[in-house]
C-alpha cells in the first residue's frame, strides 16, 4: 500500500524513537531507584532479623536462669526437693523442642568434691523422656562452672547418641551459697529449625558464632559445630569479633548463589561477659528483569501508537481525497450555487473582524467591519473607541452580554438578525502568554444566502443524524488520547504497576471505540464494561473524588442503546460539575425497569463555566429520533441531575 505523504512515515519514526528514548531513561532511573530501595529494605530486614535472633538466643539462656531461680526458691534441703526438681526439668523438656536434655546436680562447697548428694539427667528419646547418668562431658562442664561460679554456654560437642549439642549451665544460688547447677542441652539442629519456622525472618538466613568461635547455627547444616576458620567468611568474622563493632557489606552468597546484604553484629547473650556474633544475610531484589519489561512495554506502546497514528493519518488522507473528489463532482453540477456560497463564506472581504480589550475598546478591526458600521449603524469607529457606543437599545445590551461571556474565557458562536440581515458571529477570548484573558476577538459572517441551504439540509436529516452519531463516537479520541498520555507519563515513573493497569484499560477503551464504530446500537453490558474502563482512566485524574455506582439486573444487560451514549453523559457530568474532596462527584447508573436506563449525578456546577448550550443532549435526542419514537428525558430535581435513556 503506497503512502501519499512521506511525512506519515516520518511522524511514526519520530514517535517510535521518542518512546524508545523515554523507555531507556525511565528504565535507568527506575533501576537506580529500585536498587536503592532494595538496599534499604534489605538492611532494614537484616536489622529486624537480628533482633529476632538475639531474642531467641537470650530466651535460651534466660529460661535456664529462670529455672535456676525457681529451684533455688523451692528447695528446702528435704526429701521433697527431688520431686520439685524432677517436675521442673521434665516440664521444661516437654515444652521446648530445641532441648535434648535437662539436668541438675547439687554440689558441696568443696570444689574438688566428685560426688554430690543429688544428680538428675533427663533426655529425649523419640517421644519419651528417659533418665540417664551424667556423661563425662557433663561432669567436666559441671567442674568448670563450680570453678568459675557463673553461668556459661559450652562449645558444641557430640553426645553419645550422636546429637550435636551446646549446653547452657547456670549456678543455683540459695542465699550467698551455690547449692547446685542446672543445665539445658540444646540440640543445635533443632535449635536451627526455630529460625526456619519463624515467618518473621522471611527471606533472611542467619549464622550464629559462639564466643569460642564455633558455628551454632548456619543455613548449611553441615557447618553447624564447625569452627569459624572453616567458613568462607571466617576472616571477616574474626575481624568483626576483634573490633566488636557492627559491619555490613554486599556480597555474593555461596549458599544462595545470589547477591545479598550481609550484616555482622556482635551481641552479648544473657549475663555472659563475652560476645557472640550474629550474621544476617538478606537477598537483594533482582530489578533488572522488571526494568527491562517496563522498557519493552513502553517501547511497544510507542510502536502501537505510531502505527495507529499512521493508519489514522493514512485513512484520513484517503477520506479527504475522497471528499475532495466528491465535492469536485458536485461542483460540476451546481457550480453557480456552490461558487456563490463559497464566495460568501470563504472570501476574506465578506468577514467582519475586530478585537477589543476588557473595557470594550477597539484594539483592531478590518475595513469590512468598519464599512458595515458606517452603512448599517451610521457611525464611524477608530482605535480606542468603545464598541458599545456604536450600538443602541436591546442589541447594545445583547452585545455586552456576548463580550462579557467571552471575557470569562469562553469561546462560542451565535446567530442573530440585524437590519434584515442574518449573521453568524464567533467570539473568542484573547489571552496573554501567562493565560490571562486580556480581551475579545470576533468574526462576523453574513449568512443570509446560506439559510436557504440550511433549510434544504432539513430534508437530509437522516444523513445528518448518522453523521452526529459518528461524531459522538469520534469526538473523545484526540483530546482524550492526549490527556491519557499525560496521565500515563506521570504514572510511569512514580507508580509503574498502576501505569501497566492504565495502559491495559486505555487499550480496551480504544478497542471498544474501534469495534463499535460501525454500530448504532450496542448491548448495555458492553457499554457498562466500557464505562468501567473509562472511569478507571478518569480516576487517575480525580482519585477517590470521582465515584461510580450502578445497580443493573442481569436480565437488563442484553437490552440495547446507542453506543457511547452513557459515556457522553458521564463526560458531561465530569466536565460541568465541581469534583473536589469536599464535593465528590458520584455518578449512579441503574435500570428502574427494563425499558429505561437512569443516569444521575449531584448538580454542583462549576463556577468557572458559564451556561452551556446542551448540544450533547440535543444530539442524543436527534439520534433517538432517528432510531425510533422514544426520547431521552432529563432535568434537575432536588439538586440531582437525571437523564432517562430508553432501552431497545
Amino acid at each position: 500500500m503506497k503512502f501519499r505523504n512521506k511525512s506519515i512515515i516520518l511522524v511514526g519514526i519520530i514517535i517510535i524513537l521518542s518512546f524508545g528514548a523515554v523507555a531507556y531513561l525511565i528504565g535507568e532511573k527506575m533501576a537506580v531507584t529500585a536498587r536503592k530501595m532494595s538496599l534499604d529494605l534489605a538492611v532494614s530486614k537484616a536489622q529486624n532479623s537480628f533482633l529476632i535472633v538475639k531474642n531467641e538466643l537470650d530466651a535460651s539462656v534466660v529460661r535456664t536462669g529462670l529455672m535456676a531461680n525457681a529451684i533455688a526458691e523451692a528447695i528446702n534441703f528435704t526429701s521433697q526437693d527431688q520431686i520439685i526438681i524432677e517436675k521442673t526439668l521434665q516440664s521444661e523438656l516437654k515444652i521446648r523442642n530445641e532441648l535434648n536434655a535437662c539436668w541438675y546436680s547439687s554440689i558441696h562447697q568443696e570444689v574438688d568434691s566428685e560426688k554430690s548428694s543429688l544428680k538428675m539427667y533427663f533426655r529425649k528419646v523419640a517421644d519419651q523422656i528417659v533418665t540417664s547418668e551424667l556423661q563425662e562431658k557433663q561432669l567436666l562442664l559441671l567442674k568448670k562452672v563450680m570453678l568459675q561460679g557463673k553461668e556459661m554456654i559450652s562449645a558444641p560437642y557430640w553426645s553419645l547418641d550422636n546429637r550435636l549439642l551446646a549446653t547452657v549451665l547456670v549456678p543455683v544460688v540459695k542465699g550467698d551459697k551455690m547449692v547446685g547447677v542446672i543445665a539445658t542441652d540444646l540440640d543445635l539442629y533443632h535449635f536451627q529449625q526455630r529460625f526456619y519456622d519463624n515467618e518473621s525472618l522471611g527471606r533472611a538466613y542467619v549464622t550464629i558464632i559462639s564466643e569460642q568461635g564455633y558455628c551454632i547455627s548456619h543455613p548449611d547444616e553441615k557447618l553447624i559445630g564447625k569452627r569459624m576458620d572453616t567458613l568462607a567468611e571466617g576472616l571477616r568474622i574474626h575481624e568483626v569479633l576483634k573490633l566488636g563493632e557492627k559491619y555490613q557489606e554486599e556480597v555474593h552468597s555461596e549458599f544462595l548463589q545470589v547477591p545479598v546484604i550481609r550484616v555482622y553484629q556482635p551481641v552479648t547473650i544473657g549475663n555472659l561477659d563475652k560476645q557472640w556474633l550474629v550474621t544476617v544475610s538478606v537477598p537483594l531484589f533482582n530489578v533488572s528483569e522488571s526494568v527491562q519489561e517496563i522498557r519493552n512495554s513502553t517501547f511497544l506502546i510507542g510502536l502501537v501508537l505510531a502505527l495507529l497514528l499512521m493508519v489514522f493519518l493514512y485513512f484520513s488522507q484517503r477520506r479527504w481525497f475522497h471528499e475532495f473528489n466528491k465535492r469536485q463532482r458536485a461542483e460540476s453540477k451546481h457550480r453557480n450555487e456552490v461558487s456563490k456560497l463559497s464566495s460568501i463564506m470563504e472570501s476574506t472581504d465578506q468577514i467582519m473582524i475586530f478585537s477589543v480589550d476588557k473595557n470594550y475598546k477597539y484594539t483592531s478591526f478590518n475595513s469590512v467591519h468598519k464599512l458595515d458600521l458606517e452603512k448599517n449603524e451610521a457611525d464611524s469607529i477608530r482605535l480606542g473607541s468603545n464598541l458599545l457606543d456604536t450600538y443602541s437599545g436591546d442589541f447594545q445590551i445583547q452585545m455586552k452580554k456576548y463580550l462579557d461571556r467571552a471575557i470569562t474565557g469562553d469561546h462560542f458562536l451565535v446567530e442573530f438578525q440585524r437590519h434584515g440581515i442574518d449573521y453568524q458571529q464567533i467570539f473568542n477570548a484573547v489571552s496573554d502568554s501567562e493565560g490571562k484573558v486580556i480581551g475579545v476577538s470576533s468574526f462576523r459572517f453574513d449568512i443570509s444566502e446560506t439559510l436557504e441551504l440550511r433549510r434544504r439540509a432539513v430534508q437530509e436529516e437522516e444523513e445528518k443524524v448518522k453523521a452526529q452519531l459518528k461524531n459522538i463516537k469520534n469526538q473523545i479520541n484526540p483530546h482524550f488520547l492526549f490527556n491519557s498520555l499525560n496521565s500515563l507519563y506521570a504514572l510511569v515513573e512514580g507508580e509503574p504497576e498502576l501505569a501497566r493497569k492504565f495502559i491495559l484499560n486505555l487499550s480496551k477503551v480504544y478497542r471498544y471505540l474501534l469495534d463499535s464504530n460501525n454500530s448504532n446500537l450496542i448491548s448495555l453490558k458492553q457499554e457498562m464494561d466500557f464505562i468501567k474502563q473509562y472511569l478507571f482512566l478518569q480516576k487517575i485524574r480525580f482519585g477517590d473524588h470521582l465515584l461510580l455506582e450502578y445497580d443493573i439486573k442481569d436480565e437488563a444487560l442484553n437490552r440495547k442503546l446507542p453506543s457511547v451514549s452513557i459515556q457522553s453523559l458521564v463526560e458531561n457530568a465530569i466536565k460541568h460539575n465541581i469534583i473536589t474532596k469536599e464535593k465528590p462527584l458520584t455518578i449512579r447508573i441503574s435500570v428502574s425497569n427494563e425499558n429505561y436506563l437512569l443516569v444521575e449525578n449531584p448538580y454542583q456546577p462549576r463556577k468557572d463555566k458559564s451556561q452551556t448550550s446542551g448540544t450533547g443532549l440535543k444530539t442524543l435526542g436527534a439520534l433517538y429520533a432517528f432510531l425510533g419514537d422514544k426520547q431521552p428525558v432529563y432535568g434537575i430535581e432536588n439538586g440531582i441531575f437525571r437523564v432517562k435513556l430508553p432501552l431497545f
